[in-house]
């Protein structure tokens, strides 16, 4: 569950600087869940969130999360 706050923490704050017609804004305020955050923030050309969900993502799978 810590992982959980952790990537809602990390989506707040990513959120704060995104403008609110980009699909990855949009997809935090609907609530969608990570992949499609992080497959929308590729797309919007957000690299480096994309790589830092991929390495959470990773951590959790490791600790069967």
């Amino acid at each position: 569950m810590e992982q959980d706050t952790d990537l809602k923490g990390l989506l707040t704050e990513f959120r704060q600087i995104l403008p609110a017609q980009c699909k990855t804004a949009q997809a935090i305020d609907a609530e969608e869940p990570f992949e499609r955050i992080a497959l929308n923030a590729v797309e919007d050309g957000y690299i480096e969130f994309s790589q830092r969900f991929t390495q959470f993502m990773e951590v959790c799978l490791r600790r069967g999360m």
